[in-house]
């Protein structure tokens, strides 16, 4: 993203919450996260999502003005978070491959999922290793809405780096490689 751009999610903070907990509206226009186009991306998603594949439409790395707030309390609870939250996270795989996880934000065509995911690419080649959308959730209406916020951990101990869909609740995933397979999993540690 460039500098000053405009934000693509729209935040608007509920009271007693956390401005990732807010009510979000999303207007994708990007259609690259890096090396990653949506057309490359649409394809891995063919090739290895044989079950529920779809094609991606818009595509865009996460940044520090990705989130906008629609009122200044919300604005501000949001930029007082900036110097704390990771969107990116690069790390050297047990021999020695590069990988870069990123937070990205994505539409799909056609009514397709839409909402944060994690996209691990190799650094060198820009190969997809991992598409992990972060699905939906429900809401105090009882409305389904997609997941917009994924953050970014550096790596701790074995793992390549983590993700959470919060701050500050210890809630975590942890990203590794396993070298043998040449895979990219996930396990998750709840709260």
């Amino acid at each position: 993203m460039a500098v000053n751009a405009a934000p693509s999610v729209f935040v608007k903070k509920e009271p007693n919450s956390m401005w990732w907990d807010g009510a979000m509206n999303a207007r994708i226009l990007g259609q690259a996260a890096g090396p990653v186009t949506v057309k490359k991306l649409s394809d891995f998603i063919g090739e290895t999502m044989i079950y529920y594949s779809y094609t991606v439409c818009s595509l865009e790395p996460v940044g520090p003005d990705t989130f906008g707030g629609i009122d200044r309390d919300t604005q501000t609870e949001i930029d007082g978070y900036k110097a704390q939250s990771s969107w990116r996270a690069e790390s050297v795989a047990p021999g020695g491959r590069r990988i870069l996880g990123q937070s990205v934000v994505f539409e799909g065509c056609d009514d397709g999922p839409r909402g944060a995911a994690l996209l691990v690419t190799d650094t060198m080649t820009g190969e997809i290793l991992r598409w992990q959308p972060m699905g939906n959730y429900t809401d105090n209406a009882g409305r389904e809405v997609p997941i917009w916020v994924m953050f970014l951990d550096p790596k701790q101990g074995e793992e390549l780096f983590s993700t959470s869909l919060c701050r500050e609740c210890g809630d975590r995933t942890h990203i590794y490689y396993d070298i043998t397979r040449k895979h990219v999993y996930a396990e998750h540690n709840g709260h």
